[in-house]
């Protein structure tokens, strides 16, 4: 699955998505292209002419929502992690804090109206996707699918076995 983005005047054409190999973390990064594509339509605008309030007002939006995905698909991915005992979990998890405190960062900058804030943005989501999401993320594919079949719920066989030998 390679999901890209173009905008007219803002050229995101490049920018895809991996499949990482678990199913609900590529329809979250899916959702994630959806922000950046949102931003990418917004931010076109800006570059002819002073940005309106209410332009600005959307862009908060786009904020609030790419800060409650990172808490919500984060927290998720971790915990799929922790339950298989992902090894390197612990440096996933201090990239997830390290995007969080960026985004966190360029919020207030928008916040400002710091109109050079954009281009930041851009650069930030373009990163997050291409390090992050297709670097990092795809690299705890593989784990998941192996791991998948052994920390499997039990089947019905499986219960009534163990209720039979208790």
């Amino acid at each position: 699955m390679a999901i890209s983005i173009q905008s007219k005047g803002f050229d995101m054409s490049n920018l895809t998505v991996s499949d990482v190999g678990v199913e609900r973390f590529n329809k979250d990064h899916q959702r994630l292209l959806f922000y950046i594509e949102e931003f990418t339509r917004l931010s076109a605008r800006f570059r002819l002419r002073t940005p309106f309030p209410d332009e600005w007002d959307q862009m908060d939006g786009i904020f609030v929502r790419l800060e409650k995905y990172t808490r919500v698909h984060f927290k998720e991915e971790e915990q799929a992690m922790a339950k298989r005992g992902y090894p390197t979990l612990p440096d996933h998890h201090a990239q997830h804090q390290q995007l969080i405190n960026v985004l966190a960062d360029l919020r207030i900058k928008v916040k400002r109206r710091e109109f050079q804030a954009i281009g930041a943005v851009k650069l930030f989501l373009q990163e997050w996707i291409t390090n992050h999401i297709n670097h990092t993320d795809t690299q705890y594919g593989p784990y998941f699918k192996t791991e998948t079949s052994r920390l499997s719920p039990p089947g019905p066989s499986e219960l009534l076995h163990r209720s039979n030998s208790i």
